[in-house]
């Protein structure tokens, strides 16, 4: 008899333990209602297009390209149209008027005319041209806007990344909410089937009214922790609804099972060729201390001179539909500012600050990133290893509660002893839940720390 008792005994924790290892999901499943059914790509779609954020950086980008383009009109001439309609008895307007027109004659020597000339109409068209050949300053700031444009984009192109990891960490966590939330119901059912039985137990004089409290309250506080279980799996819900754009009245109801493949050996290293000059968020602040420099550059590059040439031709005639004389002009100028009340000195000190700090940002960054990766990678590591023991430990937990229960129904544990044994499975159901969400959003972390980009235009 002993024997038997004992192979029973075994039979059930090896059952128990192959049923943990071989189905994992059972602490995974998601039961909700109502809502739309979303899985992890729809979700990363949905953010790609709804984010608020990512909107945001992309309008960013977009307004830095355009800073950029508007820069670049340094390169070409100005080129502008002016037409326009004037009449007036003012001498010098009449006395130069008749000039450009053409009209002049000897009979507008006469000083009664000069001095007090009839009204004369004017209408001019006229079309200038400016170009500045010369202009260090200015061709400088072009560079700088460039870089500005760079480093907008490569920041858009790092939080759509950014995003797409977020979407995850969201999703993942509202699984982990629902997969609590499933087991948070099975612990109540398994507490109030305690209490029921109990109740009958006291009623046949085997155990006492104190026990009877105990699993009451026992079920008390599994009730206490499904109620708050929803609460948490509702808010997890709504916060990545908002996130992919929505307004939060609609819940997803998720589709993806937080199911654990067991990584292989050496999947918490980072890329042979895992460079972090090459990630987005590097890329966008080298671009910001290259602008920098050119804007330290373009600072000094004030003290030099600017040449530019010009031209216009105008028609000029006392009809609208008249050409009754035209002019033309051309020329070639130099400007130089040789005195700006130091003001220009202080641009350039303003500047160089400017650079330093960038610079210092840059560094920074590039130290940070491979402080990132070392904690990721640990972080990877602790995260797995906590998945292979709170399985482990839950597959022990389960077989314990149902031997407990069996020694239970044939007198050979008491009542406290099945309170404990439910207690530590329910506990050992959910650490392993949170072990396999931590270890899925650690996974994430790791592949965003080492994501190297090759261009800055992901939309």
């Amino acid at each position: 008899m002993k024997a038997t008792y004992v192979l029973w005994h075994l039979f059930a924790g090896l059952a128990a333990l192959t049923a943990s290892v071989a189905g994992p999901a059972r602490l995974q499943a998601q039961e909700v209602s109502g809502g739309r059914s979303l899985s992890l790509e729809e979700a990363r779609q949905e953010a790609l297009a709804g984010n608020a954020g990512l909107r945001i950086a992309f309008a960013r980008a977009d307004m830095a390209k355009a800073a950029a383009g508007g820069a670049s009109a340094i390169y070409w001439p100005r080129l502008d149209f002016e037409s326009g309609f004037v009449r007036s008895n003012d001498p010098v307007f009449v006395f130069g008027t008749k000039l450009r027109q053409g009209t002049f004659g000897e009979s507008d020597f006469d000083v009664g005319s000069l001095n007090d000339p009839a009204p004369i109409n004017d209408w001019m068209n006229r079309i200038s041209v400016q170009w500045k050949v010369f202009s260090p300053a200015d061709w400088t700031g072009r560079g700088a806007a460039s870089h500005e444009a760079e480093a907008a984009q490569w920041s858009s192109s790092r939080t759509r990344e950014a995003t797409l990891i977020q979407t995850e960490v969201l999703y993942r966590d509202a699984q982990r909410a629902g997969a609590q939330l499933t087991a948070a119901r099975r612990a109540e059912e398994a507490a109030a089937g305690n209490r029921d039985v109990f109740a009958r137990r006291v009623d046949e004089g085997v155990l006492t009214r104190a026990d009877l409290l105990q699993a009451e309250a026992e079920y008390s506080l599994a009730v206490a922790r499904r109620v708050d279980a929803e609460r948490q799996e509702a808010d997890s819900r709504r916060r990545l609804a908002v996130f992919l754009g929505g307004d939060g009245s609609g819940l997803p109801v998720l589709t993806d099972s937080l199911r654990i493949e067991a990584p292989a050996a050496g999947d918490d290293e980072a890329p042979a060729s895992f460079d972090p000059s090459a990630r987005a968020d590097l890329l966008a602040l080298a671009s910001a201390r290259d602008a920098a420099e050119a804007g330290s550059r373009r600072a000094g590059r004030q003290f030099l001179p600017e040449i530019g040439v010009f031209g216009d031709y105008s028609i000029h005639a006392a009809d609208a539909f008249r050409n009754d004389g035209d002019n033309w002009t051309v020329g070639v100028g130099l400007r130089w500012n040789l005195f700006s009340g130091f003001s220009r000195s202080n641009d350039r000190q303003q500047a160089d600050a400017a650079r330093a700090i960038a610079e210092a940002r840059y560094e920074e960054a590039l130290r940070q990133a491979s402080s990132e990766l070392a904690e990721a990678r640990d972080g990877f590591r602790a995260a797995r290893q906590a998945v292979a023991a709170t399985i482990a430990a839950d597959a022990a937990a389960q077989a314990g509660a149902e031997l407990m229960t069996r020694r239970f129904e044939e007198g050979l544990a008491t009542a406290a002893d099945l309170l404990q044994a439910e207690s530590r499975r329910a506990q050992s159901e959910s650490q392993a839940i949170d072990a396999q969400a931590n270890l899925l959003m650690a996974e994430a972390r790791l592949r965003f720390v080492t994501t190297m980009h090759q261009n800055g235009n992901d939309r």
